[in-house]
Formats: structure tokens, C-alpha cells, sequence
């Protein structure tokens, strides 16, 4: 194995991380939401069975979190501490793995998306769309895991930019074949539901094909194939020390939230509509404190890669400062205008009533979820992610899942209750892991380093 080449790189500051994966997140929800618009001309089951769908998508596909995860923060860290040719072979090593397991997932999803939407005790008038649908995209997952992987490893070398210009295309070319396929024009057939699917799986392999160009230029010597023959022992310790926690988080999540899509289910088609609704509107102020957390774990890994500790402490909360007050602020916005922005969906008054209690509680949630996702984000690069993990687990099935169940069923607050068991858990987890960080366990003082330093003769990283 050749030795890697070391390269002073300097941590990229926290707002140059951050803004391009803002302003992809913002463009992603806007043409999202312009998709969400488009599809809700073929009916309000048509929302809900895309809706439904892409949930279940992304709730397994959780499951590749421990490549996906375990490689960013590698990557990261190896860029940090100027270890480019580390760095790449680690990508190699996570492809390699991914190309596996999206296969795998793609087949399930082929031949078994029927079972799935009825065990979800999906609604009889929503079901047949979303059989099709996930069908269709399911069985192409792999496709969307690859890019989700690739666009994690251009960010963990700190370019950000690239993965939100190749999102905009992406998102572009998306929403051109969707017009052209729900309404019949551009010289496209009219195919409702299955062209939705087929517009998905273009764009998406467009976006993978640039990605992997990208990555591939990322490093200064381009992927040797030696790169991909078996696996480097240590690397993959590494990653599995980061991504095994996070697999059975991400697993827990998936399953967690399949439980709590089948509850929302059957509260009956409306309440199915207006949570769906509701998820695609609230994800604007959510865009936020996910940019902000993420950009916080590419620099606390560069940062902790590179031995800077006392840096590496202060990034989370530098996130949470700024993440906090503009979460709230368009958690207020989205509230001052939800009618508005409801009626752009559905004219059913039904819909409306029941989804407007759920942003005024994002008021509250929203805020908590921008501190909680920095802090987790953190924790998980200095290799806090057992923790992380184990309560994050407890949270999303004693107070989301189980919450969602008292609440939502037993004392018959429908959807309503089924937020309020999200927010006991946001808030369970939020003063967790705002204690653990603050007690630095796995992230020393670097003044308390100097003192053992000098008086070995040596210096510190």
C-alpha cells in the first residue's frame, strides 16, 4: 500500500461550508414543493401515495448510514489531518460497499413494494398509486444511495458548492420531465404516477453520473486501482467505529418511522394528506439547522482530524447560535402564511383544519431540532456515536413512536398527538447531548495538552 501524502489543508470556515448546502436545501424544498404542487393535480392520493413512498425510501435506506456516515467523517478527519490519498482510498472502499447493499435493497424493493405499502395499513384509494410508484423508484434505490454517498464525500472535502450546483441541475431536469409527463406536453406521453417515477430515476442518475466526475477530481491523485481492491484494516475500523451506531440508529429510525407512517395512516386518508402537507411545508425551516449541522460535523472532523480540539468544541455551538433564531423566525413565517400555503395543495377545508395546529407546534420544534441536529452532528465526528446512538434510539421509540400512539390513538389526538410525541423527543435528546458535549469526554483541552507536551520535550498536533 503506498504511503499517503500529507498536505497542510486549512479548515474551511463554517459559514463557507454551510451557505451552499443552505441554498441547495432551500432550492431542494423549493422545487420540491413545486413537484408536491404538480403532483397534487392528479388528486390528494396522489400526494399521499408519493408522499408515503418517498418516506418509506428513506427511512430504509437509513440503513446505509454506516457506509454513508462512517465514510464522511473518515474522509473528513483524513482531509483534516492532510492525508488526501487516505481520504480517497476510504471513498473506494465506502463505493465499493454501497454498489452492494443498493442492489440488494433494489431488488426488495422490485418485487416487494406491494407487501410493504399494505402492510403500512395504507388507505384502500392511496394504495394502488403507491405500489406503483415505489415500485418504480424503488427498484432504481441504488441509484439514489450512490448519489446520497457521493454528495456526503465531495462535502467531507470541504467543497459544498458542487454537490448543491449538481442538486439545482438535478432538481431541474426533475421538474421539466414532470411537467412534461403529469400534463402531456414537451412532446411526452401523459403517464400520471409512472412518469413521476421515471422523471425521478433520469435526474437522478444524470446527477450521480456529474457526482462521480467530481469526486474523482476532488483528489490529487485520481482513484488508482489499487483503491479498489480489498479492504484496508484500519480504514475500514474506522469507519465501522462510527457507522455501526449509526446503522442501528438509522435501522431504528427507519422502522420507527414505518410504525409511526402506519399510525398516521390509520387516523384515515385526510389525516394521511395533512401530515404529508405538513412535512413537505415545515421542511423550510428545518432546511436551516440541517445546513448549519452539517457543515458543523465537516468542520469538527477536518478540525479534529488536525489535532485543533479547543476549535473543534466551539463549532457546534457557533452552529446552534445562528441556526436557533432563523429556525424560529421561519417557523413564524410558515405559520403567519399556512393557510396560504396549504390552499397552494389541496381546497380540501379538511386538510387545512387539521394541518395548521402542526405548524404553530413547529414554533417550538423546530428550534430544538436546529440545537439537538448541530450537537448530534458534532458528537458523532469526535466518536461519540455509541452514545449518540443508544439515546437517540430510546427517544425515537419511547417518546416518538410510543407518544405517537398514546397520544395520536389512544387519547384520540390525531396527528397532533402524533407530533407531540416528536417534540418530547426532541427535547429528551436535546438536553442529552448538550450535556455530553459540554463534559468533552473524547475532546481534550488543548491547554490541558501543552503542559505533558513540554515536559516529554515534544509538541502537540
Amino acid at each position: 500500500m503506498p504511503t499517503s501524502a500529507r498536505k497542510d489543508i486549512v479548515p474551511i470556515s463554517l459559514f463557507a461550508l454551510a451557505w451552499p448546502i443552505a441554498i441547495e436545501t432551500l432550492l431542494q424544498f423549493l422545487m420540491g414543493t413545486v413537484d408536491s404542487l404538480m403532483v397534487s393535480r392528479l388528486g390528494d392520493n396522489a400526494v399521499s401515495a408519493v408522499g408515503l413512498s418517498n418516506q418509506v425510501l428513506q427511512s430504509i435506506m437509513t440503513i446505509f448510514v454506516l457506509i454513508n456516515g462512517g465514510a464522511g467523517i473518515v474522509i473528513a478527519r483524513h482531509w483534516g489531518a492532510g492525508s488526501p490519498d487516505t481520504a480517497r482510498r476510504a471513498s473506494a472502499m465506502a463505493l465499493k460497499a454501497g454498489i452492494i447493499g443498493g442492489a440488494m435493497l433494489s431488488f426488495v424493493f422490485a418485487f416487494g413494494s406491494g407487501g410493504i405499502v399494505h402492510l403500512m395499513q395504507t388507505p384502500a384509494e392511496v394504495a394502488p398509486n403507491a405500489i406503483t410508484y415505489m415500485t418504480i423508484v424503488g427498484s432504481c434505490v441504488i441509484i439514489t444511495e450512490l448519489n446520497m454517498m457521493m454528495t456526503s464525500m465531495i462535502r467531507s472535502t470541504g467543497n459544498t458548492r458542487a454537490p448543491m450546483l449538481i442538486a439545482i441541475g438535478m432538481n431541474a431536469v426533475h421538474l421539466i420531465l414532470n411537467y412534461g409527463f403529469i400534463f402531456g406536453a414537451l412532446g411526452l406521453p401523459k403517464l400520471g404516477i409512472v412518469g413521476i417515477g421515471i422523471s425521478t430515476i433520469v435526474s437522478r442518475l444524470l446527477a450521480l453520473l456529474v457526482s462521480i466526475w467530481v469526486l474523482n477530481g476532488a483528489f490529487q491523485q485520481r482513484f488508482q486501482r489499487s483503491d479498489w481492491r480489498g479492504f484496508d484494516r484500519s480504514i475500514l475500523k474506522e469507519m465501522v467505529e462510527i457507522g455501526l451506531p449509526n446503522l442501528g440508529t438509522a435501522a431504528s429510525w427507519g422502522y420507527s418511522q414505518i410504525v409511526q407512517l402506519s399510525i398516521v395512516s390509520s387516523l384515515g386518508a385526510i389525516s394521511l394528506a395533512a401530515y404529508t402537507y405538513t412535512n413537505v411545508i415545515q421542511q423550510l425551516p428545518w432546511l436551516i439547522g440541517s445546513a448549519l449541522g452539517m457543515a458543523a460535523q465537516i468542520q469538527c472532523s477536518q478540525l479534529y482530524g488536525g489535532k485543533r480540539y479547543d476549535a473543534a468544541y466551539r463549532s457546534p455551538y457557533r452552529a446552534a447560535a445562528v441556526g436557533i433564531p432563523l429556525a424560529l423566525g421561519l417557523a413564524a413565517l410558515v405559520f403567519s402564511f399556512g393557510r396560504e400555503a396549504l390552499g397552494w395543495f389541496t381546497s380540501d377545508e379538511q386538510v387545512i383544519t387539521e394541518a395548521l395546529p402542526l405548524l404553530l407546534m413547529c414554533l417550538i420544534w423546530q428550534p430544538m431540532r436546529a440545537w439537538t441536529y448541530a450537537l448530534t452532528q458534532t458528537l458523532n465526528a469526535i466518536g461519540e456515536a455509541k452514545f449518540v446512538a443508544l439515546n437517540t434510539v430510546i427517544g425515537m421509540w419511547l417518546f416518538a413512536t410510543g407518544g405517537a400512539y398514546v397520544f395520536g390513538v389512544l387519547a384520540g389526538w390525531g396527528i397532533v398527538g402524533v407530533l407531540a410525541g416528536l417534540m418530547i423527543d426532541e427535547l429528551y435528546r436535546a438536553v442529552l447531548v448538550g450535556w455530553r458535549w459540554r463534559r468533552r469526554r473524547k475532546l481534550p483541552s488543548e491547554q490541558a495538552l501543552v503542559v505533558p507536551a513540554l515536559r516529554n520535550g515534544g509538541v502537540t498536533g
